[in-house]
């Protein structure tokens, strides 16, 4: 027994206020993990879940080309414990580097226009955002990428080859 007045949670447990204690922290530590843990994949980084894989990205916007790599995440929008089920909206925000030709026939396809302020970006993504860009956005190009159907913004910098893209509920298209 211990020297000092035990409390009422103390009183009813038979091992002890030391092991309760533990018992305790223990389920809040795994409920915090769990927690953390919802939604992720293995091998998830502390970055918003930062990713590298270009099969998605070519499903949902075609038109950037066979780019040279890709850096993306995304997150869930609104309440996901609504009382409707439904579908979710979603925000996917990258970068991708532009192959030489893909620049070139972006370039060339569409007009462009100096956009101050450069790209907004889910959190994980900024990083990965080159600085001191010449940033250029096309309302032609994002009205083909988004057919309308969805909100989208596609920033470029020609002299780089990066093309940064924030959008909500983009729509597979391959």
């Amino acid at each position: 027994m211990g020297t000092g007045p035990a409390s009422a949670a103390d009183a009813g447990a038979p091992w002890g206020p030391a092991l309760l204690r533990f018992a305790v922290s223990l389920c809040l530590v795994l409920a915090g993990a769990l927690v953390a843990g919802c939604g992720t994949d293995a091998g998830s980084t502390p970055e918003q879940d930062v990713r590298r894989d270009a099969k998605v990205i070519r499903q949902y916007f075609p038109e950037l080309g066979a780019f040279e790599e890709v850096v993306w995440t995304g997150e869930l929008l609104g309440d996901a414990r609504a009382a409707v089920p439904g579908p979710s909206d979603f925000r996917v925000s990258g970068m991708v580097r532009l192959t030489a030709s893909d620049a070139r026939r972006l370039r060339s396809e569409y007009t462009w226009h100096g956009a101050p302020g450069g790209p907004a970006v889910l959190a994980g993504i900024r990083p990965y955002v080159p600085g001191q860009a010449d940033w250029k956005t096309s309302e032609d190009f994002t009205a083909t990428v988004t057919e309308g159907r969805y909100a989208g913004t596609f920033h470029v910098d020609f002299r780089k080859n990066a093309l940064v893209f924030d959008a909500t509920n983009p729509r597979k298209k391959v």
